[in-house]
């Protein structure tokens, strides 16, 4: 087949950008500019030939399990490559070990591969990555990955959004980015929108990030991408690892793992837990409470049973147990306009804004004001509560709502594979997973009760029971040339939950809600070899899948709201459903063509996906009980390359992608007056909205540089630019809203928000690592120094609202420097050392924003976490 390699390399491209052509000229300049950044690439003599002795390892890898199954299910790691023959020329022997780097198998496809081979933009992160830069929650990525943002959402500390590409989650709404431990996705919050909780990051072989919508393997609300977390499976061999850490706010971190053969190749089992305790750092000056604490267990096991070469089965478990003491908001302005209106208008007298043309009868009555003061309490609408903050720092509130936070969560799940034949695996996937999430949260930040959530110990905002099953069949055709996947998945989902709150300092909230749902979809993925049929187009893949997911939302709701404890504002209850059955796709052109001493795949993706519509539980206008899909299709050009320059190896990714929107959902403010009412007083809520369209499109690189066996570096770049194209509301909310136009516009209007920033998308985000092993002799241990610096660029976190009518909702840049120093086998023992200091330059900023200015009329923020210098003291034994 390559005895036509000239004809091949002339034929298969032109076939490639014929196909490719449709996607915009944007993309396609965007690509040229990159082939114009290679072509500037030129290889410097070097002064040094490397040794043809011994080939050096090119990085720290961790070696495959002796017995470990076929690649067809191992999980992601590094391999390191096998050594040449002996009998091989020296030169070569070299050149082999030093220019590919390492190979990293990731799962994206649902099998495992060699990263550089499958044509999706993913970023990977092995397990000594993991431990080199203490990476141990989604948050810590920010970044590191481009296109990735972690955020809170507006919401608490612990409810991590991931969102790529501009796109996550919304309140109230399924996620964008959906995390997956063992393949299965994690239960969440269906509003707060918490996915898992802390300790998702212990013991995993790795940490994959695919960008784009997915479209076929990965179903539904993956319209941004997905984070795959692969735990670290059983292995044949006998081994223990328990880790002793400190750090500064007392921390306490205690971890342990032991693996075992039951029978040695046949039954293999891997237990492990760990535990972190770590004290606040903001303080409550008069409860003397210490919030932003972290205080968790969790702990997983693993079974792996090997009968024969035929059939294996692995199940694995994980449970989670968190309670700390909340996290921190910091109010820093009152919204008093918007409280002098708001509080008429909550008692049906908002018309008297706008009464007597040129005059605001609610700012002369000052009637929000009163309120504050009798409420708050205060003596001067606030301000006084204002200042008081001012004088204590960010570090240092006074809340009313005395925070907490209590999640459990855990899985059971299952992966049996059986052989049916060399070339077909019967795979099946089945779990069944639980979340709870109870807190109160003050989340005005202050002494008055302007917004909170107040439910006692025992009663949960969220209480989720989710189980799944999916059967695949992955094989191969037509003389290895076709490989394929063939699958059902099924979910259902049940889930119920109370909220208990206090808005506005004298309205009492109380909401209750249950849902049901219910997922069917059956998909196929192929991937055919074009050189099958035409030699000239070998290397040349054409991929093509498609998914039917037909969903099914079911749930019942009610909302309570009373003032001073006696006066009825809301009471009422609703029962809604939705449905829907919808196509998504993906298909794809990838060119592979590999050199000597080079590896290159270049390709190009159209895929089609959604994100489920469902049933807004705190909604209280009927024609909003329920919310429609959002659709989304993503063009995607790319290439991976493994090459050397002057000798050094290297490895450059990238792609280029345009992603447009429809049907986008949006949370905003849900208002009310049942027609008929003898009651003018509107009912308050918060809704989805179906708002229109939208793009995002960027680039993304990542570069590997291995200049000697004992340096490596690695960097990482993010453009990103997006927009709405139409973003239009039907407004029902108490007061005035000012849209595009630059009017404020009241209920009854369609207010156009097409002008507002998009939300969560950096337009530059990059990073850059250095890794530095020192050339000791191996009977002093191998002592290592690693460096990292991430720039995110400012993002703009509100929903619906223009700058100019939401302070505070621009989040500023930020650089941070982390660092680590390990030193391992400790003069040829089996300790190990790590000293490691994370946002070293103490930098204090702000990591999300209330976006309630036109709400709850407040603006407060959360602050990031302080430099943390922590030491951990590890013991090996049997790896």
């Amino acid at each position: 087949m390559r005895k036509n390699l000239a004809n091949k390399r002339f034929f298969a491209p032109i076939a490639l950008c014929l196909t490719l052509a449709a996607p915009t000229a944007v993309l396609a300049q965007a690509e040229s500019d990159l082939d114009s950044l290679l072509n500037t690439i030129e290889p410097e003599a070097s002064s040094k030939q490397p040794s043809t002795a011994e080939p050096a390892p090119v990085a720290e890898t961790t070696p495959a399990p002796a017995n470990e199954s076929s690649a067809e299910t191992a999980p992601l790691e590094v391999i390191t490559l096998p050594e040449q023959a002996k009998t091989a020329p020296p030169a070569q022997t070299n050149t082999q070990s030093r220019a590919r780097i390492e190979e990293v198998v990731v799962t994206a496809q649902r099998t495992a591969e060699n990263m550089q081979d499958v044509p999706i933009a993913i970023s990977a992160i092995s397990a000594d990555d993991l431990r080199r830069d203490q990476i141990s929650s989604p948050q810590d990525l920010n970044g590191r990955i481009p296109s990735l943002v972690i955020t809170s959402g507006s919401q608490m500390r612990n409810t991590e959004s991931p969102t790529i590409r501009g796109q996550g989650a919304q309140f109230g709404a399924s996620p964008g980015v959906v995390i997956y431990i063992g393949e299965v996705a994690v239960p969440s919050d269906p509003v707060a929108n918490n996915q898992g909780g802390p300790g998702k990051f212990f013991d995993l072989s790795s940490v994959q990030v695919l960008k784009g919508s997915q479209g076929t393997l990965f179903g539904r609300n993956t319209t941004g991408g997905a984070l795959l977390l692969e735990p670290h499976r059983p292995e044949d061999n006998l081994s223990v690892s328990i880790s002793t850490g400190v750090s500064n706010l007392s921390g306490r971190k205690l971890e342990g793992v032991f693996n075992a053969p039951i029978i040695s190749d046949t039954l293999l089992v891997r237990v492990g837990g760990q535990y972190l305790d770590r004290a606040g750092f903001t303080h409550d000056v008069v409860t003397g409470k210490d919030y932003d604490s972290k205080h968790y267990w969790t702990a997983r096991a693993g079974l792996l049973w090997k009968p024969n070469e035929s059939f294996e089965n692995y199940l694995m478990s994980y449970w989670t147990d968190s309670k700390d003491n909340g996290t921190a908001t910091v109010i820093e302005r009152i919204n008093r306009e918007g409280l002098n209106r708001a509080i008429p208008g909550a008692i049906g007298l908002g018309a008297l804004s706008q009464a007597i043309p040129g005059l605001d009868i609610t700012q002369t009555a000052n009637l929000g004001c009163t309120v504050l003061n009798f409420f708050g309490p205060s003596t001067n609408c606030g301000q006084d509560i204002l200042d008081e903050q001012a004088a204590r720092g960010k570090r240092h509130v006074q809340l009313s709502g005395d925070p907490t936070d209590m999640l459990k969560t855990g899985a059971i799940i299952d992966k049996a594979r059986y052989a049916l034949s060399d070339t077909l695996n019967l795979v099946n996937i089945a779990s069944y997973s639980a979340f709870r999430h109870g807190y109160r949260w003050d989340l005005d930040g202050s002494r008055a009760s302007l917004n909170e959530f107040i439910n006692p110990d025992g009663v949960l905002q969220s209480d989720v029971r989710t189980i799944t099953e999916e059967l695949q069949l992955q094989g191969k055709g037509f003389d290895d040339a076709l490989n394929f996947v063939i699958g059902g998945y099924y979910e259902k989902t049940k889930a119920k939950g109370h909220i208990i709150a206090k808005s506005l300092m004298f309205v009492d909230v109380d909401q209750q809600y249950e849902q049901s749902k219910k997922s069917f979809a059956p998909f196929m993925q192929g991937t055919y070899d074009l050189g099958h049929l035409f030699e000239p187009l070998e290397g040349l893949n054409f991929t093509l899948g498609a998914r039917r997911t037909n969903d099914k939302t079911s749930g019942n709701a009610s909302i309570k709201q009373v003032a001073v404890g006696l006066v009825p504002l809301v009471d009422k209850s609703f029962v809604a459903a939705i449905e829907s059955a919808v196509w998504t796709y993906t298909a794809g052109l990838d060119y592979k063509l590999d050199g000597d001493e080079s590896h290159n795949l270049l390709y190009g993706k159209i895929s089609r996906g959604y994100k489920t519509g469902g049933i807004a539980p705190i909604s209280v206008n009927p024609a909003r009980y329920t919310y429609k899909p959002e659709f989304v299709t993503n063009y995607e050009l790319g290439q991976k390359s493994d090459f050397t320059v002057a000798q050094i190896p290297a490895r450059l990714n990238s792609a280029v992608y345009y992603t447009s929107y429809t049907n986008l959902q949006k949370a905003g403010i849900d208002a009310y007056v049942p027609p008929n009412s003898v009651s003018p007083v509107p009912q308050l809520g918060q809704s989805i909205f179906n708002v229109g369209k939208a793009w995002v499109a960027g680039f993304e690189m990542d570069l590997t540089l291995q200049p000697t066996e004992h340096f490596s570096f690695v960097g990482t770049y993010g453009y990103t630019r997006a927009a709405y194209q139409t973003f239009k509301v039907d407004y029902t909310g108490a007061t005035p809203q000012l849209d595009c136009s630059g009017q404020e516009k009241g209920a009854g209007n369609v207010i156009d928000l097409s002008c507002i920033p998009y939300q969560s998308a950096p337009k530059q985000q990059f990073s850059l690592s250095s890794r530095y092993t020192l050339p000791l002799d191996s009977k002093y241990g191998d002592v290592e120094a690693s460096m990292t610096y991430t720039w995110t660029d400012k993002q703009y976190s509100g929903q619906s609202s223009p700058p100019q009518a939401e302070p505070g909702a621009w989040l500023p840049s930020v650089g941070l420097f982390n660092a680590s120093l390990s030193w391992r086998d400790i003069m040829s023992t089996s300790l190990d050392l790590q000293l490691y200091g994370s946002n070293l330059a103490n930098k204090l900023y702000r990591i999300s924003n209330s976006n309630q200015w036109n709400l709850t009329y407040f603006q407060s923020s959360i602050y990031s976490e302080p430099r943390i210098i922590g030491l951990n003291l590890s013991y090996h034994w049997g790896e």
